[in-house]
């Protein structure tokens, strides 16, 4: 953190001390001359890290209250520079304080317009803080350090009158609610403490008789005086600061205040500019009256230590997301070595349980294989209630067939089974087929071969025989998904074959037999 050095300027010099934990040390004056000036910029020199803030203590300053309508953003600050030009024109060492927004009506807010309205007395030393491009945080008046000291040395009062004593002179800040409202700095050319108390009083009595007359106080209603002074003075300052109908004083020990706001070096006398000088270091005001030219060099710095601060928080969390994720890759490695020993174990203990076991009469993976395979089948397998049904179907239609028996079978060929086909409806017959390979290596078909029985009156009919088979397969057919070859019929019907006389028929009328291959996809 750079240090911070406190300039206090009044109407014969400029005075640089170094404020470090409560102390105020001064490092130098400057008289307002061509050789001060040349003394402050190697003053300078010497201390460009410093951070500078600059306490003016002068009579040539205005205060105005306004109340203005409500704005914001650019218009606020449009509304508030072209006040000031009225007020103060001419003069870029102006500010505007709020004081809030009123409670009824509009609600306008009100303002505290002040400005220090001799820039030339400030023009050699703000020049030479710019040559050096030192740090100027910014340029205060003393009587907007009063509100600070009243909330801590003075119970809340409506209204009443700061009395302090500094080096340009005697400053009387008069205050409402809290609230300064106007500020005056009377030269002083006594020494003497006898002196200096009765021009307290003096003053003191003609700013009330000024505020009667501003009706900012209404008649037969005392003023209260708040007045430091040093311990050892405190009793001259009781025999010329009386109580009045008009004013009542109340002095505070100003050591008493300094040790208030843990001010370590303590006035010799009754000046106060050291506790206003600590009271700027420890808590500046709010708003200042340095224009942004004069504070470039400030805001850089700011902007430096912001980007600085920035970085050391985002290396900072960096750190600690990597502390946490190397806290939790050695959780893990912890974990996982863990494991390995636990399964390691284990691994022991089941081949000292598979010793155990009698010998195998083949190998393991012979026996998964088959166990594979065996899951397989039963997955592909199925029942066979739903043919045999169709078969029932089909015999309802033509119920003078019997069944002699049903050979049914799962295969991935259709034609498994088939070795003639004898359908007359075909244009010629077909040859013994062979074995076809499965369309997929998944395929499975459902295969029954029917093999009937008509009965031996139709022994002479062989027309009616040959209907009645046809019958049989086309009421099977009536399902689509089921394929109908007729394999054999009860009599030849394929040319070639030698006729047979009525003795050999009469044989093989107990013989009636034919023969229909089933399948169907699964």
């Amino acid at each position: 953190m750079p240090q911070q050095r406190l300039l206090y300027l009044d109407i014969d010099r400029l005075s640089a001390s170094l404020w470090h934990g409560g102390t105020l040390r001064e490092e130098g004056q400057f008289p307002h001359d061509e050789a001060g000036v040349a003394a402050f910029s190697e003053y300078l020199a010497r201390h460009r890290g410093s951070i500078f803030h600059m306490l003016a203590d002068v009579s040539e300053e205005g205060f105005q209250v306004e109340t203005l309508p409500y704005t914001q953003g650019a218009d606020r600050n449009a509304l508030l520079t072209r006040k000031l030009g009225q007020y103060f024109f001419g003069s870029p060492l102006a500010a505007a304080l709020s004081y809030g927004r009123e409670k009824t009506g509009r609600r306008d807010e009100k303002f505290l317009l002040t400005a220090l309205t001799r820039p030339q007395t400030f023009e050699p030393w703000l020049a030479a803080l710019r040559t050096a491009e030192v740090q100027l945080a910014g340029i205060y008046s003393l009587p907007l350090l009063g509100t600070a000291l009243l909330a801590k040395l003075s119970p809340a009062r409506e209204r009443c009158l700061l009395v302090t004593i500094t080096r340009g002179g005697i400053r009387q800040s008069f205050f409402e609610n809290g609230q300064l409202k106007f500020s005056r700095l009377t030269m002083m050319t006594a020494t003497g403490t006898a002196e200096i108390a009765a021009s307290c009083a003096a003053e003191a009595a003609k700013i009330h008789q000024y505020l009667l007359g501003q009706r900012l106080l209404a008649r037969g209603v005392p003023l209260p005086v708040i007045a430091l002074v040093h311990p050892a003075q405190t009793g001259t300052f009781l025999e010329y600061c009386k109580n009045m109908e008009e004013l009542q004083v109340t002095l505070i020990d100003l050591h008493a205040a300094c040790k208030a706001f843990k001010l370590k070096t303590l006035p010799q006398d009754s000046r106060c500019e050291s506790l206003h000088l600590h009271l700027l270091a420890q808590n500046p005001p709010g708003v200042q009256l340095a224009p942004p030219p004069e504070r470039r060099f400030y805001r850089l710095w700011q902007i430096r230590s912001w980007l600085l601060k920035g970085g050391a928080l985002a290396l900072l969390g960096c750190l600690l997301i990597a502390g946490r994720e190397m806290v939790g890759i050695m959780e893990s490695r912890s974990a996982t070595d863990g494991l390995l020993q636990q399964a390691e174990a284990d691994m022991r203990k089941y081949q000292a349980i598979q010793e155990t076991f009698p010998p195998m009469p083949t190998s393991t993976d012979n026996l998964r294989a088959v166990i594979n395979r065996f899951d397989d089948l039963e997955k592909r397998s199925t029942r066979v209630e739903p043919l045999y049904l169709l078969i029932s179907h089909a015999l309802e239609a033509t119920p003078v067939i019997d069944i002699e028996r049903i050979q049914w079978q799962l295969s991935a060929n259709p034609d498994e089974g088939l070795k003639t086909q004898s359908d007359p409806r075909q244009a010629s017959p077909a040859a013994p087929s062979s074995p076809v390979p499965p369309a997929s290596g998944n395929a499975m078909n459902e295969i029954a071969i029917v093999h009937g029985l008509l009965p031996a009156s139709m022994a002479a009919d062989q027309r009616g025989q040959l209907g009645t088979v046809n019958a049989f397969a086309e009421a099977l057919r009536k399902d689509p998904s089921l394929k109908v070859a007729i394999q054999r019929m009860p009599f030849d019907v394929e040319s070639g074959k030698s006729l047979k006389s009525s003795s050999e028929t009469e044989q093989a009328a107990a013989q009636l037999k034919f023969v229909i291959h089933l399948s169907r996809k699964l």
